[in-house]
């Protein structure tokens, strides 16, 4: 694959709106948990380049936290385009890159979308729709019975605007099998003009605090190889 220059090493993100975790079983019973990235928007004319890191403080029964970390690369150009990664957690405290497991390339002027296996070395493109409305991106501010929200202002990220919001989730005792009332709550900074979120915070019991931060972003059109598969890599067509 090619080599990303401008960062110290070498960003989904798994593709999803805000952090949750998606858990898988194998056929030997392990279950393997990964947590979803920040949601990029395939829009034109906002194009960036930037290093996602996704860090993971689980609780532990009994007490203490296990800490593991990822960091993944992205890149959306001026017609929309985007590129992104999935990576393995390593632990926090390691210097080990996290292994790639994929990347997938949205193109919305073509109407594909190809995912590619690091492991397999191959690759299925598929027809890809982008949403029209964007409203659903930036965050909510209005409240429930079940959840709270209240706006945390403006700061600059990074140089840019970001708009701050604070949701805190109640669960009453039995609606999801749990034995006591569940108290979950997340902070949210979204970019106005690039459409994504540029930090999140989430804590819940029972996962504990996930943080995903936007790093080393760089306005600007990235390089074409970005959009385009890397030779070595079986194509087929859905």
């Amino acid at each position: 694959m090619r080599a990303f220059g401008f960062f110290a090493f070498p960003l989904c993100l798994a593709i999803a709106s805000l952090p949750a975790a998606v858990r898988s079983q194998s056929a030997d019973g392990t279950v393997r948990t990964q947590i979803q990235g920040i949601d990029i928007p395939a829009i034109p004319n906002a194009p960036f380049t930037a290093r996602v890191l996704v860090t993971w403080d689980q609780p532990l029964v009994g007490g203490g936290t296990v800490s593991r970390m990822y960091y993944t690369l992205v890149a959306r150009d001026n017609q929309g385009r985007v590129h992104r990664e999935i990576r393995n957690f390593v632990p926090a405290n390691s210097d080990v890159e996290p292994p790639l497991r994929s990347f997938s390339i949205m193109d919305p002027v073509a109407g594909t979308r190809t995912v590619c296996s690091q492991e397999t070395m191959s690759c299925t493109s598929s027809s890809f729709h982008p949403r029209i409305s964007l409203n659903d991106n930036a965050p909510l501010t209005t409240s429930s019975a079940d959840v709270k929200r209240e706006s945390l202002g403006e700061h600059l990220i990074d140089n840019l605007p970001a708009i701050g919001t604070r949701e805190i989730s109640t669960t009453s005792a039995g609606v999801r099998g749990n034995s006591q009332l569940v108290v979950s709550n997340r902070e949210i900074w979204f970019s106005p003009d690039l459409q994504i979120a540029l930090s999140i915070n989430r804590n819940n019991p029972q996962m504990g605090t996930v943080t995903l931060s936007v790093t080393n972003l760089v306005r600007g059109q990235p390089d074409s190889s970005w959009f385009t598969v890397p030779s070595g890599y079986a194509t087929q067509v859905q």
